[in-house]
């Protein structure tokens, strides 16, 4: 009997023990909150993505000089960026798989301040680079920020094909290549 006493009371202390543990006038839980670091670009433009510089002689008379000093402002630069906890800026290098091989024929790039949609802290646009196998800065100073998706958002970008050297050094055979162009969005 005694031990069915002191079973009973220990089922008691214990039920009524359960009971007050599963209710309360409060209770917590907690709420995980997790922004990815994030470093996306891409180039936009309404049309092609490959800038074409299609010379014309077509109209150039006999014994003029054939010019070259073209330009084409068709492609934005499109980011988005959330700093991580170092606060570190980011910048967009740009580099070329080979630069023109006329003495004298240069190929140049240079990005707008922001224009269009976005918000944050936008990158501010270096001055005209001229684009190697070397990565050079092209924006520097971008925090937490996008740009804007699409055509006219971000950073407009304008290349430059200029020849001011000997004229007796143009050959139409060395001036044709295709020289292909990288952005990178680095820490």
């Amino acid at each position: 009997m005694k031990r069915t006493s002191v079973l009973f009371a220990f089922a008691i202390v214990f039920g009524i023990s359960s009971l007050y543990a599963q209710d309360a006038d409060f209770q917590t839980h907690n709420v995980s909150i997790s922004i990815p670091n994030i470093a996306i670009l891409d180039i936009e433009t309404t049309d092609d993505q490959d800038v074409l510089f299609n010379l014309d002689a077509s109209g150039l008379d006999a014994g003029s000089e054939f010019i070259i000093d073209e330009e084409n402002s068709d492609l934005w630069i499109n980011y988005t960026s959330i700093l991580g906890a170092s606060g570190n800026q980011r910048s967009i290098t740009v580099q070329s798989s080979e630069v023109p091989s006329i003495d004298g024929l240069t190929l140049k790039v240079i990005a707008s301040s922001h224009s269009g949609t976005g918000g944050g802290s936008m990158g501010v646009p270096t001055t005209l680079v001229t684009p190697s196998v070397n990565p050079q800065n092209i924006i520097t100073g971008i925090g937490s920020s996008f740009t804007g998706n699409g055509n006219s958002n971000g950073h407009q970008l304008t290349y430059h094909l200029d020849f001011t050297g000997d004229f007796a050094d143009l050959n139409a055979d060395l001036a044709s290549a295709v020289i292909t162009m990288t952005y990178t969005i680095i820490d």
